[in-house]
């Protein structure tokens, strides 16, 4: 059933008119999903490479200050967001009403943070005892409306499944590294993070803007429809706001307790644990939402979507995160350089951060689907809180023993999520567990092989250059064989899962290319 003509705006190729009720087929979502994953797979390849290159062109220290100066950035687009994003999403009527009230909310809102930001900048570096701190932290903050007004075609993009949806990302993160690395090479340090950052908010403004095809009717908006957004919405950027606090929280601690060059190691240690699973992550979120949204009255529809979903996830994340346990050093040294060694234990203690949030995500989608909103904040909460008390515990470690109270904090989280969703959707945590010791097992058994096979005959950390590299490939390659090996032997099924995944991604690649090429 359509919903009742709208008027105003330009709808574009791929027009929300219909996006409020017409049913999102499985195949469309498996589409969806597919090319999601594959754009985040290949932004996250795009990043890796060029961090790869900005770590050989400054000092973990740059990074660090970096950091330092952006830990207000994510927070302040999340009040400029205000929920929105999730609330287009989900709304099941006046879609096109709807867009444009948020798209109004979130510019002004995100000019209105820009400016408080910026005067909030000086107590930053005064923090930070930096002084340039502040100033970066004051000049990022125009990026705050730029990637506000990216928010609401986004989000119809999202909850069409357009399968444009995958650019976005590659090109965000193509105009980030260009950018980075040309000004990095230049010598401008800092400032050259500083003009990325703003070279990849406007890419993906831009790109979401001329692939959406959706312009803003104002004559739309209402002082009605904003309350009924926001008040969808308002858990949702609360929870999203303890998950940022808990970022800064954790940015503080160690760029006080410890200095800028570990908490730049800190970082961007944590960055290369998450990006192999970020690509994993967001592609099922990107399709969860719109899809559990759709099913989520039909009990065992909706329960059979739920653990497909825990259990392939998990048969994807599970090697991808334990992996750095025993490689965490030859990553560091061979992929960034000798000056980001002390990076390598810190990616061995967050090897669970991964994991967390795949579990987190499921559950957070599960909540927002079913209007459940307002769980969100308590584990989000429970985020925020734990990870500082215990990087005090275990200060002492340094800047490992603050990724290791990071890893800890997400299980738990995880942990109370997962319990969470077990409750509200009546499935027995027994039959959630059931979905992950497959992967649970064949995980461990793999990290383990690794560490023996590395620690007494590959020694990739030992190498350099080609000869580093070809280690670590061989210990890649050795990981995978030892996951899917014991894979076959835990869980048969699971192989079969996985093969079946992995001729889907295929085909749906080829398609993609020779769509594009037609």
């Amino acid at each position: 059933m359509n919903p009742p003509t709208e008027r105003g705006g330009s709808p574009g190729p791929d027009s929300v008119e219909n996006a409020g009720d017409e049913t999102v087929s499985r195949r469309r979502v498996v589409r969806g999903g597919t090319l999601a994953a594959l754009g985040t797979l290949t932004s996250q390849a795009i990043s890796l490479i060029g961090f790869i290159i900005l770590a050989r062109l400054a000092p973990p220290s740059t990074f660090g200050v970096y950091a330092a100066a952006s830990i207000l950035m994510g927070a302040s687009l999340l009040f400029a967001e205000s929920g929105m994003q999730s609330a287009v999403i989900q709304r099941p009527d006046r879609v096109r009403e709807a867009a444009s009230t948020a798209f109004t909310a979130n510019v002004v809102g995100g000019f209105a943070l820009a400016v408080v930001a910026a005067a909030l900048a000086p107590l930053i570096g005064l923090f930070f005892h930096n002084g340039e701190i502040g100033t970066a932290a004051a000049a990022l903050a125009g990026t705050i409306p730029v990637n506000a007004a990216s928010i609401v075609p986004g989000a119809l993009l999202a909850r069409r499944v357009s399968f444009r949806f995958a650019f976005i990302a590659p090109l965000e993160s193509l105009a980030y590294a260009a950018a980075a690395i040309t000004a990095l090479a230049s010598g401008l340090g800092i400032w050259g993070l500083v003009i990325a950052t703003y070279a990849a908010a406007a890419a993906r403004t831009t790109t979401v803007w001329v692939i959406s095809g959706w312009r803003p009717s104002f004559d739309l908006v209402s002082w009605e429809m904003w309350r009924s957004l926001s008040r969808y919405g308002r858990p949702v950027v609360l929870s999203s706001l303890f998950d940022e606090a808990g970022r800064a929280g954790s940015t503080a601690v160690v760029g006080r307790v410890l200095n800028t060059s570990a908490l730049g190691q800190f970082r961007s240690a944590l960055r290369l644990v998450l990006q192999p699973n970020n690509a994993i992550v967001y592609g099922s979120a990107y399709v969860l939402l719109p899809a559990f949204s759709r099913i989520w009255q039909d009990e065992k529809r909706f329960h059979d979507s739920i653990l497909r979903a825990l259990r392939t996830l998990m048969l994807m994340i599970f090697p991808v995160s334990l992996v750095f346990i025993p490689l965490g050093r030859p990553f560091a040294t061979i992929l960034l350089g000798q000056p980001w060694r002390g990076a390598g234990p810190i990616m061995m203690a967050m090897a669970g951060v991964g994991i967390a949030s795949a579990l987190g995500s499921i559950s957070a989608e599960t909540f927002k689907a079913t209007g459940r909103t307002r769980l969100l904040p308590r584990f989000h909460g429970l985020g925020a809180l734990l990870p500082v008390p215990l990087m005090f515990a275990l200060r002492d470690l340094g800047a490992t023993g603050m990724g290791l109270a990071t890893s800890l904090a997400a299980c738990i989280v995880a942990a109370y999520a997962v319990r969470t969703l077990a409750r509200v959707t009546r499935i027995s945590l027994g039959v959630i567990v059931a979905q992950l010791q497959p992967a649970v097992l064949s995980g461990a058994v793999m990290a383990a092989g690794v560490f023996l096979l590395d620690r007494f005959l590959v020694h990739a950390g030992h190498g350099a250059g080609a000869v580093g590299a070809l280690l670590l490939a061989l210990d890649l390659v050795a990981a995978l064989l030892l996951y899917l090996g014991s894979l076959r032997l835990f869980s048969p099924r699971s192989v079969v899962e996985l093969k079946e995944l992995a001729k889907l991604l295929v085909a749906r690649a080829e398609h993609s290319a020779s769509t594009a090429v037609g």
